[in-house]
């Protein structure tokens, strides 16, 4: 693993001083995770912060009834169970690996430490709460405001443009995209034979091309 590259991508720690970089790295270590390993499993004791250098995690929250809802996809370069770092120290949510990953965890004590002797640091950290809050509004409004094949329309856009960037991100199953959107799978399948046959995608085989971005865009209400 090369942490440099990491530390030099990861969103609150790509700006930031090479002391505070080695402060961090100091006690951090890595771990290698294979497909369908929890890493973090919600209501448990949060030992340390993640930072992914390769790979895909889902973190996820369960209701009473046993239902999926996915908060975020974690891809490289991005990082998770990090609210707990300077709150109760439990985690919030359950995070699965879906292929095997490739982890730097920063322990709970040492990125306190840290952002103690560092306020540049802590300022990074408040910036990225501060964004991923935003997001959290973004999702309670679909949520609340748009229907499943809007909700649908949206992720599939959203799909693509990380693709474009990615061509090794793996598609998400219909499963996950329900879990996504807040939906069952039945619905999501539904939603989609009715996409294909509108001309706004093509299924094939398990495979989702998108046709007519603008017909998927107007049924995501962009």
């Amino acid at each position: 693993m090369d942490r440099n590259a990491l530390f030099a991508h990861v969103s609150f720690t790509r700006d930031l001083s090479p002391p505070i970089i080695a402060a961090l790295s100091s006690h951090a270590y890595e771990q290698t995770v294979e497909r369908g390993s929890i890493i973090t499993l919600e209501g448990e004791p949060a030992s340390a912060m993640y930072l992914l250098y390769s790979g895909r995690i889902k973190v996820v929250r369960h209701s009473i009834e046993g239902r999926e809802h996915i908060l975020h996809l974690v891809e490289a370069n991005d990082h998770f169970n990090t609210v707990p770092m300077f709150r109760e120290p439990r985690c919030p949510a359950t995070s699965e690996a879906l292929v095997s990953s490739q982890l730097l965890a920063i322990p709970r004590e040492h990125i306190r430490q840290v952002a103690q002797q560092y306020p540049e640091l802590a300022l990074a950290i408040l910036g990225e709460f501060a964004n991923r809050l935003h997001s959290l509004v973004g999702l309670i409004e679909n949520l609340a405001l748009h229907t499943v094949n809007g909700r649908l329309a949206r992720l599939l856009l959203q799909q693509a443009s990380l693709a474009e960037h990615n061509p090794q991100l793996a598609p998400l199953t219909q499963a996950e995209m329900a879990a996504h959107i807040g939906s069952v799978r039945e619905m999501v399948g539904r939603a989609l034979k009715a996409f294909d046959a509108q001309g706004l995608i093509r299924l094939d085989r398990g495979m989702i091309e998108i046709i007519d971005p603008q017909g998927l865009a107007a049924q995501a209400e962009l």
